[in-house]
């Protein structure tokens, strides 16, 4: 590109010469962009201060005596945050503390462990017709149905021999009978009927299908001659409460019950030893495993008093379970819980109509009852060893036990 040199004449004219090589512009020496060497802190003010200052000590723009020169810049400015550079963590005052937060998970996870158990609580339960045969009309508040057999089912021989239950005898009698009422305000009270009660066994068609008709006998054979439905028929014709809900246990349901709590705490008040069932105890409170706990509960012939002594002993071990199946120690033990509730549904039988959680009201009725809310109680009886048709039996008040029944809300 041509450019062209301006001059003035003397006579003050201006003139144009075009000039073919127009000398070079001086450049400054002085660099635009300098590199900065300074260290943090010593620049105060970035306006008055080059972006960067060359180091002197620098030979080249490519080495130095101290490596590379890329290695040796240092930014007055800020460092740019990065997208992909994880910033701190910082807690948010919304969050909960650390030990509210572990509370918090251990509850979730014992309330999806008893979710788990109530579904296979309920999966696993045995159920039986036990509806009476003849109804009688509805009554106040719930009634259950306790009844433990003579049932040696889920037994082996071995098992037999070591509890001396004996071999099966045809047909299973209740040895165990026990009436829970409950009202609607939750308050239980327990009334254990003697296994000889001498009482009417209502007309029936008998298992082998004679029809039979009302006839005194002992209240326990009444199982042997028409299962569970003629039990419950029997004991409503005799107290005038309505049954709601049913269960049975056997010999095998005592002894892994007991086993799965960990035993039971019982207060034997003599000495005792009984061959028929195998016990030998000392006086004095002590805890009692599943072998011996069965043998407490059936042994009759060692007790002075009989089977309204059993029947004290059964109330007492029955209490007891119940105790320490509510302890902390089970509660908040997954492998005890599920023994518990493998043991109970394994060897125990419930209504057609009975559910997990009647059976959860029934436990925090007997609960009550063990921790000496409610009444245990066992039917008036005017004579403990009476002559009968049927052999030695237990005789009714017949004017107390109708108070009794009438004050729970007999018909």
């Amino acid at each position: 590109m041509d450019s062209t040199i301006y001059r003035r004449s003397q006579s003050g004219a201006i003139s144009g010469t075009p000039e073919l090589n127009p000398p070079q512009k001086e450049i400054n020496a002085e660099p635009v962009f300098s590199v900065s060497t300074f260290q943090s802190g010593e620049i105060t003010d970035t306006k008055s201060q080059p972006a960067y200052v060359v180091d002197p000590q620098l030979d080249d723009l490519s080495n130095s005596k101290s490596g590379n020169w890329l290695t040796n810049l240092k930014s007055p400015f800020p460092a740019i945050k990065l997208p992909w550079r994880k910033s701190p963590k910082i807690k948010s005052a919304k969050r909960f503390p650390r030990p509210v937060r572990y509370i918090r998970n251990v509850v979730l996870v014992y309330l999806a462990f008893y979710v788990v158990l109530g579904f296979h609580a309920a999966s696993s339960l045995n159920k039986i017709p036990a509806a009476a045969n003849s109804v009688i009309a509805d009554t106040s508040g719930t009634n259950w149905l306790l009844a433990g057999s003579d049932s040696r089912e889920g037994l082996t021989k071995a098992e037999r021999k070591e509890l001396r239950t004996g071999a099966d005898e045809g047909a299973q009698r209740t040895d165990t009978l026990m009436v829970i009422h409950i009202t609607d305000e939750g308050t239980p009270t327990l009334v254990s009927l003697p296994r000889d009660s001498y009482v009417i066994i209502p007309a029936h068609t008998a298992l082998d299908g004679m029809e039979v008709t009302d006839r005194r006998n002992k209240i326990n054979s009444a199982y042997g001659k028409g299962g569970a439905p003629l039990l419950v028929e029997t004991v409503e014709r005799n107290t005038g409460l309505h049954i709601d809900n049913y269960m049975e246990i056997g010999f095998k349901g005592i002894r892994d019950i007991t086993n799965a709590v960990g035993g039971v705490n019982m207060c034997v008040p003599a000495d005792v030893t009984d061959e028929n069932s195998g016990l030998n105890l000392l006086a004095g409170c002590q805890e009692l495993d599943g072998r011996n706990a069965l043998a407490y509960v059936r042994m009759r012939y060692a007790d002075p008093r009989g089977d309204l002594g059993r029947v004290e002993r059964q109330q007492q071990f029955l209490s007891s379970v119940m105790k320490k199946a509510a302890t902390p120690a089970v509660l908040l033990n997954p492998i005890s819980m599920w023994k518990l509730v493998d043991a109970s549904t394994g060897s125990v039988n419930v209504g057609t109509g009975d559910s997990v959680q009647d059976l959860a009201d029934l436990a925090i009725a007997m609960r009550s009852l063990s921790n000496g809310k409610g009444a245990l109680l066992t039917v008036p009886v005017s004579t403990a060893s009476a002559t009968t048709a049927a052999g030695s039996s237990v005789l009714w008040d017949e004017v107390a036990a109708r108070e009794l029944f009438v004050s729970l809300g007999a018909n």
